[in-house]
Formats: C-alpha cells, structure tokens, sequence
C-alpha cells in the first residue's frame, strides 16, 4: 500500500514539473527571477499557470506565440497584434485550430503557487473551451536594462569624475549572459547578475587588487556592499536607481 501511494505521489509531482526553460524562473522569495534564456531568445512575453501546469512564450521580433499545457493542448502560430487598455491590460487574440485564442494581462501582484515566485499581471487564457489563469510578466523594461551605467548619486552624494575620482565606478550589464563587468572607480569588476521586473542582484563579484586610499577606496567600500544584497529598481528617462527598503541607494546615468 506505501509502494502505492509513493508512486501516486511521484505521479503527481511530475504532471506538475514546469518544462525546464520555466523551471529556471524558480526562485526563493526575495531573490529575482532568471530570465535569461528568454532575453537571449529575445522573448518579450512570458506566463505560466498550474492546475494544469501550461505555460506561455511571445516573440514578436520572431513572430511566434507558442501556448502549451502539461500532458494536453499545445499551439505554435504566428505572434498576433498586441491590443493595449488605457487602465495598462493588454491583450491577444488570434485564430487557432478552428476557434480562437484569447489571451488577457491584467496588471496585478500576482504570485505563482507552485514557484511563490511574484509576477507583475493577472493572466487568463481561453483555448478550445477551457479557461487557464496564471500568472505574466512582460521583459521590456529587462531589456532596457542590458546598457553601461555611470555612478551619478551615490547615498545623497553627487558623484562626477575629477579630483581624487579620476573614474567614477561603472556598471555593464548583460542580463542574457548573466553577467555584470566594470569598475569600482578604482578596481575592475566582474561577477553574475539576476533581474527581474522588481529585485537585481549582484554577485559574487571579484576585484582587482588595486590599493585604493582616500575617498576613492571609501567609496569602492561601501559601493560594493551596497551591492552585496538584493536590491528594488526603478528605470526611465535613462537613469537607473537602486533602491533598499524603498529608499535610493545610488543613481546610473546610461551612457550614450
């Protein structure tokens, strides 16, 4: 009878394993989600749901939507328009297999069950008859993140190059690779980056050994231990500020 059991439970944990590009996005609570392989494939859309687990990709640069369910309906077609709401719901829909697709993002925090992973829209799917309700995220503001950014603030304090900060630290994002290189403003950098639309986080980075006195290497100090932990963001106008318990840490200028 345990024999039995053992492998109903078995059964069950794999009908609701995610595939393995989804299974990625797994993350303790307070740590960003990795979207990398989907930037690198240059996906823009992506949601998954459960109960069935099914999970949704769309690339409009090449032009697909694909819609699949665990053990169930799947869908490749060519990506249709994006219809977007003045209240910030976008939505798709398309011809599909004799009837229609109709796919709704509705802006909301929505938390995934089996991940606890947090998503910024609301998604409800409508295929052949059934309904899937998950959850979504749109990639474009990660995206706009993958750019060099100069220090420009740094805890209430103007940061500009000249006098003891011959250099000014320097972040380079590459959210596809996974990695971030630059400068402290003194040492070069390197190490691993994770983003989502809420939380980035650095690290482990290493250094050069460079001795860096005065100001230079205070600021190299507490620049790296700011960034030591994971961190709130806001994007736009080409600036990017990190932030911690909601208050700004330090501002980045993109550069041109």
């Amino acid at each position: 009878m345990r024999t039995l059991l053992f492998g109903v439970l078995l059964l069950t944990a794999a009908c609701r394993r995610p595939s393995a590009q989804f299974a990625a996005m797994m993350t303790p609570v307070n740590q960003p989600a990795n979207y990398s392989q989907f930037l690198k494939a240059g996906d823009e859309i992506v949601a998954i749901g459960n109960d069935p687990s099914w999970s949704l990709t769309i690339n409009q640069s090449k032009g697909f939507l694909r819609f699949s369910v665990v053990n169930g309906d799947s869908l490749n077609i060519t990506a249709p328009e994006r219809q977007t709401d003045s209240d910030g719901i976008f939505r798709y829909s398309a011809p599909a297999e004799g009837g229609r697709i109709n796919i709704l993002f509705r802006p909301d925090s929505c938390v995934d069950k089996l991940s606890m992973q947090r998503f910024d829209y609301r998604v409800e799917i409508d295929f052949k008859g059934k309904n899937y309700v998950g959850c979504g995220v749109s990639l474009q503001q990660l995206a706009s993140l993958q750019d060099i950014w100069v220090l420009t603030d740094f805890q209430g304090r103007s940061i500009t190059a000249g006098g003891s900060h011959s250099e000014v630290p320097r972040l380079e994002i590459s959210l596809t690779e996974g990695r971030v290189t630059g400068t402290t403003g003194c040492n070069r950098l390197s190490g691993t980056i994770k983003a989502d639309t809420r939380l980035i986080a650095f690290g482990p980075l290493a250094t050069t050994r460079m001795a860096c006195e005065g100001d230079v290497g205070q600021l190299e100090s507490k620049f790296l231990n700011e960034l030591s932990s994971p961190l709130s963001y806001r994007i736009g106008n080409s600036k990017l500020t990190l932030l911690r318990n909601s208050k700004p840490i330090m501002t980045f200028k993109k550069v041109d």
